[in-house]
């Protein structure tokens, strides 16, 4: 079946649209075009049936082959936890997954639609246990998403979280365990993929627009300017007597924190040691963001590269290459195979 992926990210939205070669991807449409004020965010019927027709012009631009689309539903808004239960029948993992889900989803599981993908199998204590991921959705999320994909005009065939299309894109199913970090403008999301199955993710609000207030509120700057200083000089010390710096490091640190606590969990629960960090997000492409993770948090650091199994032709080079990370999700909503 012919599909592509439709990122609707916070500022903008990305369509990408590949025919996979062997275990190589050739890219056949590709683009990229603002979002509304709001996003997904807004209730306003006006605001939605703006984003649609935004996303039916991105779709005619970017000269998309088919109306099949798979698109993903926000990672803040979702409730997304790895969980470990006995070995159970599949009637009893369902029952087992909602009474779950009650204690960690902050509104009733009547206005939710739960998602499970069982992600492998452990022995504790001698016992066999079976890993699960669970995903609950708001069904207000699920059922605006969908009508503005069909008022767009497209047919949609599937949803998936975020965090689970950029593991596909930026970490190899074959890859050792890899801390994932998307650093965004709204939130920051973190996982740990290990074997190409996400086995920890949790999503926070700091992220790229705090950075920004905080720039604001050290040099005395509007937004959109404190906006143009963060990413003219980010956390490099030597620009701009290192003002910039001063007031991004703190916020940086809490995100620090959080990764930190992730690699720890994980090494406790699975007696494992993550192997590598892999960056995505504006906030990534920040002057020196990439050295000062890797300092603090002694890992290979590194930016990750959405296109790395998509045969390199004149459609991808068009795509300027500060650009690429921006088509993480929608890359990997794209890989999804159905």
């Amino acid at each position: 079946m012919d599909f592509f992926g439709l990122d609707i990210g916070s500022y903008s939205i990305k369509a990408v649209q590949l025919r996979k070669i062997q275990d190589k991807y050739q890219l056949v449409a590709v683009g990229s075009a603002p979002s509304t004020s709001k996003g997904l965010a807004s209730e306003a019927e006006s605001d939605l049936t703006a984003l649609a027709e935004n996303i039916k012009k991105l779709y005619q631009e970017a000269k998309v082959t088919t109306k099949n689309v798979i698109s993903a539903l926000p990672e803040d808004q979702v409730f997304t936890r790895v969980i470990t239960l006995p070995k159970l029948s599949e009637e009893e993992l369902t029952s087992a997954l909602k009474w779950e889900a009650e204690q960690y989803v902050p509104i009733p599981l009547s206005e939710v639609t739960l998602a499970h993908q069982v992600i492998g199998e452990t022995t504790q204590d001698t016992r066999q246990k079976t890993e699960v991921l669970l995903v609950a959705a708001p069904n207000r999320l699920i059922d605006k998403l969908l009508k503005v994909l069909k008022t767009a005009g497209l047919n949609p065939i599937s949803l998936e979280t975020e965090i689970l299309a950029m593991s596909r894109s930026l970490v190899a199913p074959d890859s050792e365990a890899t801390l994932l970090v998307d650093l965004g403008a709204r939130a920051t999301d973190i996982a740990i993929i290990e074997k190409g199955q996400v086995v920890f993710t949790r999503s926070i609000s700091t992220a790229g627009e705090a950075l920004t207030r905080a720039v604001a509120g050290a040099l005395g700057l509007e937004a959109g300017q404190a906006e143009e200083y963060k990413k003219a000089y980010g956390v490099d010390p030597g620009k701009l007597e290192g003002k910039v710096s001063q007031a991004i490091e703190p916020i940086l640190e809490v995100i620090v924190k959080e990764m930190e606590q992730a690699i720890q969990f994980y090494q406790q629960e699975k007696e494992k040691t993550v192997k590598r960090i892999v960056l995505t997000g504006g906030t990534a492409i920040l002057p020196e963001v990439v050295p000062l993770l890797a300092k603090k948090l002694t890992f290979e650091t590194q930016i990750g590269d959405p296109f790395s199994r998509v045969v390199q032709d004149s459609l991808l080079a068009k795509i300027p290459k500060n650009d690429l990370l921006f088509y993480t999700v929608a890359v990997g909503l794209a890989m999804k195979e159905i």
